[in-house]
C-alpha cells in the first residue's frame, strides 16, 4: 500500500487563504450593494427592488458562511481530524444553500402579494439605475469568484459564483419589471419578483443537493474514475486496475485504487510503478490531494505451470528433481485449478556442460510459463526466471504431477526460499 501527498500543508493553507480573501471581498461588496438596493427600494416603493435586496441579504450570509468555512478549513490536521478540516467548507456550502432557498421562498411570497395588491413606484430613474448597476456589479463578482473558485477548487466559492449568475438575472428582471411598470402594467413588478424567487429557490435546492452528496462521499464527477483507471492502466508494468474510489473533501479530492502487478515483482519495482501512477494522476487532475494505492499480485484466469519431468508421458510422467538436467518439461494450463490442456517440451540444455539451467530458464520464458515447480535452482537461472515474471515454488517432497497440482490448488507449496550455487 502506497500513499502519496500532492502538495505540502503550507501550500494547501495558501490555497484556502486565497479563497477566503475572495469570499471576504465579495462579502464587503455585497453588503454595500444590498444597502443601496434596500434604501432606494424603500424610498421608491419598488417591490421588485426590495425583493432583490432581500435576495442580496442572503448573498451576505452566504459570503460570510463561505469565508468562515474557508478560514476554519485552514486549520492543521489533528489526531482527531486526521484528514483535516476541509469539509467545514462543504458544511458552509450547505448553510449557503439553505439560506438561498429560504430567501427565495420569502421573495416569492412578497412578490405574489404585490401582484394581488399593486401599488405605484416612484423615483423611476433611481430605481432603474440601481437595477442596472446591480446587474453590472453581480457580473463582475461572478467573474471574480468563478476565477478564484477554479484556481482553489473551492466548491463553496464556485457555488457562490453560480449564485451571482442568479443575481445578474434577478437584477435584469428588476430592471425590466420596473420599466414595464412605468408603462402602465402595474403587475409587471410582481411577476419579476416571482421569477426571481423561483430562480433563487431552484438554485438553493441544487446547491443543497450537491453539498449533501459530498458529505455522503458521493462522487459528483463519475468521469474521474474512468480517467484515473485509464491513466493507471497505461503505466508500464500494470496488469489491472479495479476498485477505484473517489471522494471530495472541501476543495480537494482523495482517491483510492487497487493496482495489479506481476506476482514476482519486487517491492522496489512496485514502488516505481506506484510513483508513476501518482505523478500521472497528479499532472492530469490538479484537484487530487492524495492517492492511496493498494498494490497486489495479478490474477489470471489461466495459469501455465511448468514441471521438470524424466520422460514424455504427459500427466503420467515422473517428476524430475533436477531443474537444469531434466530432459523434459511438461507445461500445463490450469483454469480454476483444473488442467485445461498440456504439452511436453524437450530441454535443449540437458546435454550441455555449462549454463544448462539458464538455457532451461530461457526455454520456459519463451513458452510463457507463469509458475515453475522446482527443488533446486541456481543463481543464474533464478534471476532469468524472476526477470521473466515466472514464479518459483519449492518442491520439498517427491510428488506425482497430480499430487503437485492438488498441493498447488490448496496453496500448500511455498515460494522458493533461497538461491543455490550456480549449476
Amino acid at each position: 500500500m502506497v500513499v502519496r501527498e500532492k502538495m505540502c500543508a503550507e501550500e494547501k493553507v495558501q490555497l484556502l487563504r486565497k479563497g477566503a480573501r475572495a469570499a471576504k471581498r465579495s462579502t464587503y461588496m455585497t453588503i454595500m450593494l444590498t444597502g443601496i438596493k434596500a434604501a432606494v427600494g424603500l424610498m421608491s416603493g419598488s417591490i421588485a427592488l426590495l425583493a432583490d435586496a432581500v435576495h442580496s441579504v442572503s448573498d451576505v450570509f452566504t459570503s460570510l458562511a463561505v469565508w468562515l468555512g474557508m478560514k476554519l478549513s485552514q486549520r492543521r490536521p489533528s489526531e482527531r481530524f486526521s484528514y483535516g478540516f476541509y469539509r467545514v467548507e462543504t458544511l458552509a456550502f450547505l448553510v449557503v444553500s439553505i439560506v438561498v432557498a429560504f430567501s427565495g421562498i420569502q421573495v416569492f411570497l412578497v412578490s405574489f402579494n404585490r401582484i394581488l395588491n399593486p401599488s405605484p413606484v416612484a423615483l423611476a430613474s433611481a430605481t432603474l439605475s440601481v437595477a442596472a448597476v446591480s446587474a453590472l456589479v453581480s457580473y463582475l463578482l461572478y467573474r471574480y469568484k468563478s476565477k478564484i473558485g477554479d484556481e482553489t477548487n473551492s466548491q463553496a466559492l464556485q457555488g457562490e459564483a453560480k449564485h451571482s449568475l442568479v443575481d445578474i438575472s434577478s437584477s435584469a428582471l428588476v430592471f425590466v419589471g420596473i420599466l414595464v411598470h412605468y408603462f402602465g402594467i402595474s403587475w409587471a413588478e410582481g411577476i419579476a419578483g416571482l421569477l426571481i424567487g423561483l430562480l433563487t429557490i431552484r438554485l438553493g435546492f441544487g446547491m443543497g443537493r450537491d453539498a449533501i452528496l459530498v458529505l455522503l462521499d458521493a462522487c459528483l464527477k463519475p468521469e474521474l474514475i474512468s480517467q484515473m483507471k485509464k491513466i493507471a492502466a497505461e503505466v508500464n508494468g500494470v496488469r489491472g486496475v479495479h476498485e477505484i474510489k473517489v471522494r471530495r473533501s472541501g476543495p480537494f479530492i482523495f482517491a483510492e485504487m487497487h493496482v495489479e502487478v506481476d506476482r514476482t515483482m519486487r517491492m522496489d519495482e512496485a514502488d516505481v510503478i506506484s510513483r508513476a501512477i501518482e505523478e500521472r494522476i497528479r499532472d492530469s487532475i490538479g484537484e487530487v490531494d492524495s492517492v492511496m494505492l493498494h498494490v497486489e499480485p495479478s490474477k489470471k484466469d489461466v495459469q501455465r505451470i511448468a514441471i521438470s519431468v524424466e520422460q514424455d508421458k504427459g500427466l503420467d510422467s515422473m517428476v524430475s528433481q533436477h531443474f537444469g538436467k531434466s530432459p523434459y518439461f511438461i507445461l500445463i494450463d490450469l483454469h480454476k485449478d483444473s488442467p485445461q490442456s498440456w504439452f511436453v517440451i524437450e530441454n535443449p540444455g540437458a546435454g550441455i556442460e555449462r549454463k544448462r539451467g539458464i538455457e532451461a530458464a530461457h526455454l520456459l520464458a519463451h513458452h510463457k510459463a507463469d509458475v515453475l515447480f522446482a527443488k533446486e535452482v541456481g543463481e543464474g537461472p533464478y534471476h532469468v526466471l524472476r526477470d521473466s515474471s515466472i514464479e518459483i515454488l519449492a518442491l520439498d517432497n517427491e510428488l506425482s504431477i497430480a499430487g503437485l497440482l492438488e498441493a498447488f490448488s490448496r496453496k500448500e507449496l511455498r515460494s522458493y526460499p533461497h538461491l543455490q550455487e550456480p549449476q
